[in-house]
């Protein structure tokens, strides 16, 4: 699911901003710069989200098993430190190798042909 989610996103950038990055790219930018660019702002997107997911899914979690407690049984709240640290990983992995994908995408990018296209 990760990979989808900052894959998707990766593509959806690619596609709103390839107008703007294959005008770029034609007043001189060198790929090396497109690239810094889209794939720079995916990794603050991306840096930013983790923390913000954490807090997000642990407090989720935490409502989850508040509801879920009755008189019959109680869900214990344990989460373990290498989660998520596991679970950070994986995103980085998933947004690294998105990141690849799109930057080959981006680096293949008929610039006529997008710079033709009326919005």
């Amino acid at each position: 699911i990760a990979f989808g989610v900052v894959y998707n996103t990766a593509r959806i950038a690619l596609s709103e901003r390839g107008r703007e990055l294959a005008s770029l790219r034609v007043l001189g930018l060198t790929r090396r710069e497109i690239s810094f660019i889209l794939l720079g702002e995916l990794a603050v997107l991306t840096l930013f989200a983790l923390p913000l997911g954490i807090a997000m899914g642990w407090l989720l979690v935490k409502i989850v098993c508040m509801f879920l407690d009755t008189e019959m049984y109680r869900i214990p709240f344990i989460v373990a430190p290498a989660t998520y640290g596991f679970s950070m990983l994986v995103v980085i992995i998933a947004a690294i190798v998105s990141g690849l994908i799109v930057r080959r995408r981006l680096d293949h990018l008929d610039l006529i042909a997008v710079l033709k296209t009326r919005e």
